[in-house]
């Protein structure tokens, strides 16, 4: 950027000088900011500590003007892609051009995306992220400023303040985000601890924060085929042999993971208490055994199994119509393959819509599961082409998320987006091919 002149300059005086008030203290600054520093080292992978201490020198803990009129805590300038609102002040010359956002956070993401997308930083991000002294080092040598001393003006700061303490904190598992996740079904108790998946969580990570082995959390969890999402429910110990109690009628949105997970119970006893078929599910209104065995099999649909599908469609197909001519509402059998997304999108309802009518903690479908689509004219969906979907990043979103959404592989969003890592921007616009 080489605004260090400026950035220097404007510290001085505002520590020194007292020529501009200062109203917000170092101690204020870090309180106000620690989180969205946090959030951008889960999501561009910069040390949270470097985020801060640049943040405190170049916008003089949140007192300079371009800060304070701006939310400009960078030093950013405008340049000729900037399309965004504007401010002027004093640099290398006077009046220059530099960016105002609409708050704070958008300037830390600004300065993330700055130091991501330019080739000059990208020696970087092959330093440890734990290690601010490497990275306040890397950034002076990259040209970011003029000043000679800006390296260790970083390191002061950050040690001055105990800034590496955030660092610990996110590669420790804390949840910078301003709400935990919440579980995605409703746990009976069954005296088995647990924890719910947050953003950001992998098997690897739970198994570290909570001292297990990534072995016993599969097998706990019957994890074998299922893919861990936020909201998941992750037992710490060994699911049971018999629920506390007698039994479960299924609705839907329902699964025998879900189920054994609500329960904790385990999947394969679940699956041989109903002397039901490993990989088969039931239908909604099924009455599920959880502590005793069941006379019969209830009715079951098989995953996968494109026979059941060709041989029921023409009947749901009439059941659908029927529904549609009596009351408004229509019946869709899932296929294979099938994503709520998809389903929104052949409807034109929205996600939400389709989850509040059937009922749905998650997003999970299986295959011949029934929803009902009722239109209304409110429905919001993303923009969609003829052959593509443009789809708009939300706050703790990830490529396996989006995937699992359109039903496409991470790999896919990747190379139609030339993505180079997984590493994803709030309001990011993706394309996924149809």
């Amino acid at each position: 950027m080489k605004k260090s002149r400026f950035i220097f300059s404007l510290f001085v005086i505002l520590t020194n000088c007292g020529i501009y008030a200062q109203t917000m203290t170092v101690k204020q600054y870090i309180d106000s900011f620690k989180n969205i520093a946090m959030i951008e080292m889960i999501e561009h992978k910069i040390p949270a500590s470097i985020t801060l201490a640049q943040g405190i020198l170049e916008s003089g803990s949140g007192n300079s003007r371009l800060a304070k009129q701006g939310n400009n805590h960078f030093g950013i300038k405008c340049k000729k892609e900037w399309t965004g609102c504007t401010i002027l002040e004093d640099d290398d010359a006077l009046q220059e051009c530099f960016r105002c956002y609409t708050n704070p956070k958008e300037s830390y993401r600004d300065h993330s995306i700055f130091l991501k997308n330019n080739k000059r930083y990208a020696a970087l991000f092959m330093l440890s992220i734990s290690d601010y002294k490497a990275w306040a080092s890397g950034l002076l040598s990259a040209g970011y400023a003029t000043n000679m001393k800006y390296a260790d003006l970083l390191i002061g700061s950050i040690e001055r303040n105990k800034l590496a303490q955030y660092d610990s904190l996110v590669l420790n598992g804390y949840n910078p985000y301003n709400h935990q996740m919440p579980a995605n079904i409703e746990v009976v108790d069954n005296k088995v601890p647990y924890t719910v998946v947050q953003h950001n969580q992998s098997i690897e990570k739970i198994a570290v924060d909570l001292d297990k082995t990534e072995k016993k959390i599969i097998k706990y969890n019957d994890l074998k085929n299922h893919q861990i999402v936020p909201g998941d429910v992750i037992y710490l110990r060994p699911k049971k042999r018999k629920a506390s109690v007698e039994n479960h009628t299924v609705v839907l949105g329902d699964n025998m993971w879900l189920i054994s997970q609500k329960y904790a119970i385990k999947l394969n006893v679940l699956y041989k208490k109903n002397k039901m078929e490993m990989g088969t599910e039931p239908k909604p209104g099924s009455v599920l055994e959880l502590r005793e065995k069941a006379e019969d099999t209830p009715d079951t649909i098989k995953r996968q199994n494109t026979e059941f599908n060709k041989e029921n469609k023409t009947q749901d197909n009439k059941i659908a119509n029927n529904q549609n001519q009596e009351n408004g509402t229509i019946i869709h059998v899932v296929a294979t393959g099938e994503t709520l997304y998809s389903i929104s999108v052949k409807y034109k309802i929205s996600i939400e819509e389709l989850k509040t009518n059937n009922h749905l903690k998650s997003e999970q479908l299986y295959v011949g599961q029934k929803l009902s689509i009722v239109k209304s004219n409110n429905s919001i969906l993303p923009e969609v082409t003829e052959k593509q979907i443009k789809h708009t990043v939300v706050q703790g979103e990830t490529l396996f998320a989006i995937s699992r959404k359109y039903g496409v592989t991470v790999e896919d969003i990747k190379k139609w987006n030339k993505l180079q890592t997984n590493s994803l921007i709030l309001g990011q616009i993706l394309t996924i091919n149809k």
